[in-house]
């Protein structure tokens, strides 16, 4: 009992300076303070769900969280969906959501508030495995040591913005936080003074962040480090700008100074009516490090309507821009005439067209040191966007060779054989005027960095034929080319990127007679062939089908439709040698005039469709010297689409559609289109997964089939998919299109997809369900267990009359999009009372709901944004009494322990304050104010079970993780945190019974309260 009334004085008096209570409200002060996951620094409990709320004490503070220790159970996930730490940043007015970050696994935090916000922190557990827990400290800050948080920009007169101790060092450990406001219609431009901030890879350790927006969290304008004493512009494009300034724990450096003002920098021929503008209309290309330009807003919100917007990118003369899309998701049309990208060789976008593009990523490149890339948008449909990069590329190597006969011309990769230069943009034309010879390259030596499909650095030729190119191959590696060009004169192309350099090239140009395409006395027959729009047309192998081919034959033929038509090719026959990647004899498909094309399939037995994406296929016919067979004998013709029909589907009927050359690899740069419907009335489309395969991407920008619900000329997409998640999903109506689109780069298998008219499933997206005792109801996703639709907002309120039970929710299955903070696809569960929602939180991917509610009812909100779907989610409600809060019970020790601490509590303080903790400062006063969790009476008496006690000694910790380190370890300036007679590991948290299903650890913390 004794010890009881000791520990309750100590707890009393010493608990602000550390708590491992949750489910109560917090004040910083000037001093630090401390929060910590329950039973710290012993192992969390598993199935918890604890919040802490941390206000300022003083008004008009910021809230400073750094984060000391921490170790959660990780995942590979990214989405911490076993045990996590979720910090959300809250307006104090409207309690909105400016900035959250989910945290797992060992990790550290800084995070500081605005004025006008305050830390809401969530600690949820799962059912298995724990760990050491977190250790977090916080205090409340006047932002002086940063300067003000929130500034305003004139647009008269630039002001100024330092590092705090500017032009001194810099401090340690600094979060500072700065947003730049103007008033509407103004953009803000920042310009860089001087700057030397210590330099780290990828600007890891100290650096300085611009954000368009009002959060650290808005897209990124730029994140710098290290030295530099040029002059850097920074606009945004809408009248906020925030900045970040961080250092870590080692070196520093003279910092920053900035001058920032508002104005119109920027130039639209539009208004936008929610700010979003086209940003800075001058860029300057860097030589060494990838510049970013994407749409307005995004990625977090779709372009707008009647946009134009322009943008000149510039570099040093001498240099060419290189732009590589990195996603490009607008309104397509077969033409781009609607909303599209355009790309001018030039300061002009009257300057000679580089390219104009509505879909796909590619990489444009211009003949100067200048490029206008122009965005517009018409009326109808807006998108997600684009994103792009910029950077500016040598043009200093490649030149016009000629070639007479008999004679030899040698070009080399530059600094040749040592290594060639990163960010290398060469290009040399070889001709010859020998009336009907060609180009013949050959390697003397060839080192690229290897890669798949040769993004990196690279040797491209291509036949050229007065202004029109046309591909021969690309190589990387060490395999380079040997091949010849069609006509007189061929173009090379060089090209390295940022980061690995090799010893180059070598190559050997000669002017050839063409190689003939009769062979072995069989003649190939005609080798330019011409493809109808109406009638089958065929082609065989050399004595097809009397007697068997000839060994060592190499047989060419070009295909050719009318423009805007493409290849259809069905093997009938193929009865060639047979090995297993058809080294031996086979017949190659490329997709264009040249057998260096992409190929579109190489085979030496089977029947199968090849499908060319242009006018032009060419087909080769190779036999080696051993075994010969039948041969083979194929039709061809010219199909409007090449891929793709429109289909009628009947009662009890099922079509099927497959990509090009299912179940083989589907071409590169396919765009294939089927409409699907029926004339049942009141039935809509049902597509299922027989087979799909195609490259994986997260937004699925590579290959993908894309799904739209078709109504008159309106068009809505269902979705989007790739990967090895098909689409399983149904129309609104009767008609229903298919688009399949394939980038240049991998392909693979493809897909067979089965469709069916059916009667409308409902969708059930919302109802009102009461629950009766013993009874369960289940709630569904709409299509469910198909795929949900896109852009869907469903909403449930499930209630009971039962007086004094609660609502409790389980996952029957649950399968949604995810992502870290659930901002795509998600279910939310809110807690009703009357008209006020509390939620209880949000939930994607894999990891469902399971808590129950505080009262009689429970709201359910599904929503789902415009991208990917999946399978959805079932979930089973019941109506049950509420769960105990507390299974711990009254302790008489305790109770004295608390009532004799408050009797003696002034001359206890008095007696400590000045002996053991002199660096604490509390009046008596502020003593004897409680924070108070926010369900707990004020009345409500504590207690601490002393039986409960975990051992003196230290726990021991499972020995793959590193121990937590002990309070003393990490906060060795602040006194002890309870009286030194008793060990930390010996203290409980305080604790109490709540009637609401709260946690176990609900209790009181530091004692101070807002002024």
């Amino acid at each position: 009992m004794i010890i009881s009334c000791f520990i309750g004085v100590c707890v009393l008096l010493f608990g602000p300076l550390v708590s491992s209570a949750c489910n109560v409200t917090l004040y910083a002060q000037g001093e630090p303070l401390n929060f910590t996951s329950p039973n710290y620094p012993g192992n969390y409990t598993s199935n918890d769900n604890c919040y802490w709320d941390i206000y300022p004490q003083t008004r008009g503070y910021s809230v400073i969280l750094d984060m000391v220790f921490s170790d959660i159970e990780s995942s590979s996930r990214s989405n911490c969906p076993y045990d996590a730490l979720t910090i959300y940043v809250k307006n104090n007015g409207d309690q909105r959501i400016g900035e959250s970050k989910r945290i797992c696994g060992q990790s550290r935090l800084n995070i500081i508030t605005r004025e006008d916000q305050h830390i809401h922190a969530v600690f949820e557990t799962d059912g298995s495995v724990t760990r050491g827990g977190f250790l977090i400290r916080y205090y409340e800050t006047d932002g002086h040591s940063c300067g003000l948080s929130d500034l305003s920009a004139s647009s008269v007169a630039w002001t100024n913005l330092t590092s705090p101790g500017y032009p001194s060092n810099y401090s340690n450990n600094l979060n500072c936080q700065w947003t730049i406001s103007a008033s509407v219609g103004y953009e803000i431009k920042v310009e860089v003074v001087y700057f030397n901030v210590e330099y780290s890879t990828a600007c890891s350790s100290d650096y300085l962040l611009f954000s368009d927006g009002s959060t650290s969290f808005a897209a990124q304008l730029g994140k710098y480090c290290g030295r530099s004493y040029i002059t850097r512009v920074v606009v945004s494009s809408r009248n906020y700008m925030t900045i970040t300034f961080h250092t870590d724990d080692s070196d520093t450096a003279l910092g920053f100074n900035l001058k920032y003002k508002a104005g119109t920098f920027l130039t639209t021929t539009t208004e936008i009516t929610n700010g979003l503008n086209c940003g800075s209309r001058l860029l300057r290309a860097s030589t060494s490090t990838w510049g970013h330009l994407s749409s307005p807003g995004y990625p977090n919100h779709n372009y707008r309507d009647n946009m134009d917007c322009r943008w000149t990118v510039s570099a040093p003369a001498g240099y060419k821009i290189k732009v590589e899309i990195i996603v490009l998701s607008v309104e397509f049309e077969a033409t781009c005439a609607f909303d599209y990208l355009l790309f001018s060789d030039g300061s002009s976008s009257f300057a000679t067209r580089l390219g104009k593009y509505c879909y796909g990523t590619r990489n444009v490149v211009s003949s100067s040191n200048a490029m206008t890339i122009t965005f517009h948008t018409d009326g109808s449909r807006t998108d997600r966007g684009f994103s792009l990069k910029y950077m500016a590329r040598t043009s200093g190597c490649g030149t016009d060779e000629e070639i007479n006969e008999y004679e030899t011309k040698y070009i080399e990769s530059p600094n040749y054989p040592l290594q060639y230069p990163s960010n290398a943009n060469c290009s040399w034309t070889i001709s010859n005027r020998l009336e009907g010879y060609v180009i013949h390259v050959q390697v003397v030596d060839f080192n690229l960095e290897p890669h798949n499909p040769c993004s990196y650095d690279y040797v491209q030729l291509y036949d050229v034929t007065g202004t029109y190119e046309r591909s021969l191959g690309r190589w990387c590696g060490l395999n380079g080319p040997d091949t010849q060009s069609t006509g007189m004169s061929m173009k090379v192309r060089f090209l390295s990127d940022s980061s690995n350099t090799l010893t180059g090239f070598k190559l050997a140009f000669t002017a050839v007679e063409p190689t003939s395409s009769c062979a072995n006395g069989f003649n190939c027959g005609s080798s330019l062939l011409s493809a109808s729009t109406s009638t089958w047309r065929y082609l065989s192998s050399p004595g097809y089908p009397n007697y068997n081919y000839n060994n060592n034959m190499e047989c060419k033929w070009t295909i050719s439709a009318p423009a805007g038509y493409k290849i259809k090719a069905e093997i009938i026959a193929l009865s060639l040698e047979y090995e297993a990647t058809c080294a031996r004899d086979y017949l190659l498909f490329s997709d264009g005039s040249s057998s260096y094309d992409t190929k579109l399939g190489k085979y030496c037995n089977g029947t199968r469709d090849v499908v060319s994406s242009s006018n032009v296929m060419t087909i080769t016919f190779h036999t080696d010297g051993s075994v010969t067979g039948r041969g083979f004998s194929l039709k061809y013709m010219a199909r409007t689409s090449g891929c793709g029909t429109d289909e009628e589907i009947n009662e009890y009927e099922t079509n099927y559609i497959e990509s090009p050359n299912y179940p083989l690899q589907y071409p590169s740069n396919a765009d294939c289109s089927w409409t699907i419907s029926t004339r049942l009335e009141g039935y809509v489309i049902h597509v299922e997964v027989v087979d799909f395969y195609l490259e994986p991407h997260s937004s699925c920008s590579y290959d993908y089939v894309q799904l739209y619900d078709v109504t008159g000329t309106d068009e809505r997409s269902l979705g989007r998919w790739c990967g090895s998640n098909g689409p399983d999903t149904q129309s609104t109506g009767m008609s229903m299109k298919v688009r399949f689109l394939s980038d240049s780069s991998n392909t693979l298998k493809g897909f067979k997809l089965a469709f069916t008219a059916v009667e409308p499933t409902s969708s059930r997206c919302g109802t009102d369900e009461k629950i009766n005792e013993y009874e369960t109801k289940y709630i569904e996703s709409p299509n469910y267990p198909l795929q949900y639709p896109s852009n869907a907002n469903c909403s449930w309120t499930i209630s009971t009359r039962l007086e004094g039970y609660v609502i409790q929710v389980q996952v029957v299955d649950f399968y949604l999009e995810p992502h870290s903070s659930c901002f795509y696809d998600y279910v939310q569960l809110y807690y009703v009372t009357g008209t006020y929602e509390r939620s209880l939180g949000r939930w994607c991917g894999l990891d469902g709901p399971d808590p129950q509610s505080a009262g009689m009812s429970m709201k359910v909100r599904f929503h789902s944004d415009s991208s990917s779907t999946f399978k959805g989610f079932k979930l089973a409600f019941t109506a049950c009494e509420p769960t105990s809060s507390s299974s711990v019970s009254p302790n008489l020790g305790g109770i004295i322990g608390g009532v004799f601490g408050g009797i003696v509590g002034v001359a206890i303080v008095t007696c400590c304050c000045c002996g053991i903790c002199s660096r604490k400062k509390s009046t008596t006063n502020d003593q004897s104010q409680g924070n108070r969790s926010r369900e707990v009476n004020l009345n409500t008496v504590y207690t601490v079970p002393v039986s409960n006690y975990p051992p003196t000694t230290a726990t021991t910790q499972p020995a793959m993780f590193t121990p937590p380190p002990a309070y003393s370890e990490v906060v060795k300036d602040d006194p002890p945190p309870y009286c030194q007679a008793v060990p930390l590991s010996d203290i409980l948290p305080l604790v109490t019974s709540s009637p609401n299903g709260a946690s176990s650890y609900q209790g009181t913390d530091n004692p101070a309260g807002p002024s």
